[in-house]
Parts: structure tokens; sequence; C-alpha cells
């Protein structure tokens, strides 16, 4: 038997452990496979040494072992964001035909780090390293709606509130109350708060453990980011954000 041919059925192997749970015999593996007992065995003995597969001493089933889940963890700590978030930016920037951009929370601020301009003339001011505040953007918002409410509190007292227009939200308990209602919708709408005549719309982005790691966003001038396409545009943004989180390892 070729070095190929053992890989091939290791690999068979350890994807059927993957859907057996509660784990699993020689003699089913040999049955499904249609490998002989011995090679399974051969290769389970390999696999265990390894860490790849564990084996219950009381009934004599295999099942993944924890060398797995290790490696796993690498690759999806080691997935870059930008990189695996950017082609899904441009598919939302052609079906709202305005500016997404991608951001993340730094020491209780909103950073750009990727951004896909529109073909609209009249552009935002935005830029990949700017900063903007977490109280009164759809990014921010989005972020902080799905952190522990103690971090939320302490970013708030820490960076404050201040007042960027009319409409911005300067009492802290307003703002917590309006998070629990980004909790439950699933999106954060920046209502001209952070600058006049911009509106945006952000959604969190999680990763592989279920924490907030990033947001992304629409926004645009308020004519045409008007309230009437806020139920569309938030409903394709969503979608866009749980296909970024499912490329970090999160599913719902």
């Amino acid at each position: 038997m070729s070095n190929i041919q053992v890989l091939e059925r290791a690999i068979n192997i350890l994807e059927l452990l993957g859907e057996k749970p509660k784990g699993i015999g020689i003699s089913e593996i040999s049955r499904e496979l249609n490998l002989p007992k011995s090679t399974v065995h051969r290769i389970l003995d390999t696999l265990l040494q390894k860490g790849y597969v564990e084996k219950n001493m009381e009934n004599d089933k295999y099942k993944l072992g924890l060398r797995i889940v290790e490696l796993s963890n690498k690759i999806l700590s080691n997935m870059e964001l930008r990189n695996e978030a950017h082609p899904y930016l441009e598919e939302l920037m052609n079906y709202s035909n305005e500016v997404v951009h991608l951001c993340v929370l730094r020491d209780g601020e909103m950073v750009y780090i990727d951004k896909v301009e529109c073909p609209n003339p009249i552009r935002l001011y935005s830029q990949i390293g700017r900063r903007v505040p977490v109280h009164c953007t759809a990014v921010g918002k989005a972020t902080l709606a799905f952190l522990p409410r103690e971090e939320v509190i302490s970013i708030l007292q820490r960076k404050g509130m201040s007042r960027r227009t009319k409409n911005t939200i300067t009492d802290m308990q307003k703002l917590l109350n309006q998070l629990e209602e980004i909790r439950e919708l699933g999106y954060a709408v920046d209502d001209v708060e952070n600058e006049e005549g911009v509106r945006g719309i952000g959604a969190p982005v999680f990763n592989y453990t279920g924490r907030v790691v990033a947001a992304i966003s629409i926004a645009g001038p308020v004519s045409r980011i008007t309230k009437e396409r806020i139920p569309d545009l938030a409903e394709k943004l969503k979608e866009t954000a749980q296909k970024i989180s499912e490329r970090l390892g999160y599913f719902k």
C-alpha cells in the first residue's frame, strides 16, 4: 500500500470520526469505509500516538482527539480578518452602491482597517487607520451591543460620550437601553449621530469563540441612505457579517 493510500485512508477515518462525536469502534469503521480491520487498527494506532484520536478504554470506541482542536484553533487564530472579509465587503458595496467599512475596537475606539469605496460622486471622508468614537457610530454601537455590560460601561466612562451632532446620544443609560435593542435586531444605526448629513448601518462580526471582534458598516449621505432603505440594507449587512463570521469559525 502506497503512502498516498495510507494518507487517504487516514483522512477518511478522521472524517468519519468527525461525524461520530460519541465514538465508533474498529469493526464499524471497517464496515463503513470498506477497509480491513487490520488496516484500520494500524492507522488508528498511529493517530492515537500523535493525539489525533482518543480511545475510550471502557468500550474500545475511538473519537477525534485534542490535537485536532489545537490545529483548528491555530488555523482560525491565524486567519487575517481583513483578507477574509474583503471579498464580502466588495459584494456588499456592489449591492448597496455605498461605501462599506470594516472596523475593529482598539483602546475604546473603532479603527477602520478596510474600506471599499463606492462609485457615487458624493463620498465620505474615511480612511484606513482613522479612529472614530464607539458611542455614536454604527460600527461602535454594533460592537458595544455584544460586549459584556461591565466592559461597555468601562469604555464609555473612560472615553466619554461627547456630542458630535444634535442626534448624538450622550446619556449612558439611554445608550445602554439602545444597545439591548441592537442586540435583538442584530444591527445598529448611526442616525446622523457622528457626522452631519451622514447615516450608517453596522453589524457585528464574531470569531470562532463567539466573541465580537469587528463590525462592518454601510454609510452614506442621508439623501441616499434613507430610512426607507434601512430594512433592506440591514438584512444584507447582517447576511454579510454572518458570512465573514463563518469564515472565522463562528456558526450560530
